[in-house]
């Protein structure tokens, strides 16, 4: 999904519609970045500040457990997770990128809770950077990426019965 700053996507959320962002603190002005890119677009978008809340991990190794346990809370209707992997001359940066990436999918499909990747995975810091900022801000771009699949979800049968005590969000629009 690409931003496109002139024209941002909006998607219509209800007022009780609660978010949860865990975010690694390795690499932490780039995690920032996208997390406060991700809030503000998900409070431009309708969700009540109050019910985004945060939850902080050393790296993204560590994000896997936070997000499970949040994702069984049943509290939040969905999840953004936010990590820089950077390559560096060993094998261990694929090990934590696929490890962390299955984690969190194998996550989803198991509680039933939409779970937005964005950890990036990345040759080099300015690659990193680049992607948390500008034109490819993937803070924006997991905002984006929730509030379709929440709208995508609220469409389908029984997973607003089942899910976060009714507090599915409205249907969506795009202007």
């Amino acid at each position: 999904m690409q931003n496109k700053a002139k024209q941002p996507m909006y998607i219509k959320v209800n007022e009780r519609t609660r978010i949860a962002i865990v975010t690694s603190l390795y690499h932490e002005e780039i995690t920032r970045k996208m997390e406060k890119s991700c809030a503000d677009f998900l409070i431009q978008a309708g969700v009540n500040e109050k019910n985004i809340d945060y939850f902080y991990v050393p790296g993204s190794w560590e994000i896997p457990l936070v997000v499970q346990r949040v994702a069984q809370s049943k509290k939040y209707h969905g999840i953004v997770t936010f990590g820089v992997i950077i390559k560096g001359e060993t094998y261990h940066f694929e090990m934590i990128a696929n490890q962390c990436s299955q984690a969190l999918m194998q996550i989803s499909l198991a509680e039933n809770t939409p779970v937005v990747f964005e950890v990036l995975a990345t040759y080099g810091l300015a690659q990193a950077e680049k992607r948390a900022s500008g034109e490819h801000n993937k803070g924006i771009e997991a905002a984006q990426a929730l509030l379709k699949m929440l709208d995508t979800l609220s469409n389908l049968s029984g997973y607003s019965e089942s899910n976060r005590d009714q507090a599915t969000p409205s249907r969506s629009f795009y202007h």
